[in-house]
């Protein structure tokens, strides 16, 4: 490894770990408890991806469906054997109605924030403001651009709030 590769690693608070699949060290952030395995996690993906099926009040065959496919397939995302992409997570969002996060909090919420509470906090609020109208998420965007101005007043430093694509 390099020195600056190094230096990420440490600025971001990744730690060696393994993968069964891979044959050399993975680096990942520790959750709460510790780093949680690749099984673990798909197995809270798909704890969750059941519960939203079920609060739809759909089978597992209507669901499969609806995202053109078989139900013994489907089924296997639920138990965790087959992995989903990316593209099938936004698919099957797009059909539940449900933001991504709603799937994904529970199978790393370290990533929301530094500790259960702050992830919790910061979870809360995404839910709060994702069920906003619009004209209302205007005003909370407004009233956070002010906040966000006020706190670079006081430091002079930027806050980096960068939505654009990465390059």
């Amino acid at each position: 490894m390099t020195a600056r590769t190094d230096e990420f690693i440490n600025e971001a608070g990744l730690e060696p770990t393994e993968d069964p699949k891979v044959e050399r060290p993975i680096y990942r952030r520790p959750g709460f408890a510790g780093i949680p395995t690749p099984q673990e996690m798909d197995d809270a993906i798909a704890a969750s991806l059941r519960q939203f099926r079920i609060d739809k009040d759909l089978s597992r065959a209507e669901l499969a469906l609806l995202i053109g496919s078989l139900e013994q397939v489907y089924g296997r995302y639920e138990r965790a054997i087959t992995k989903l992409h990316a593209t099938q997570i936004l698919h099957l969002c797009e059909v539940l109605g449900i933001y991504p996060d709603d799937l994904l909090f529970k199978a790393a919420p370290h990533i929301w924030g530094a500790s259960e509470e702050e992830a919790n906090e910061r979870r809360r609020i995404t839910k709060m403001i994702q069920s906003l109208s619009p004209s209302t998420l205007r005003t909370v965007a407004t009233i956070l651009d002010s906040v966000f101005a006020l706190q670079k007043s006081e430091n002079g430093t930027p806050l980096d709030i960068d939505l654009k694509e990465p390059r």
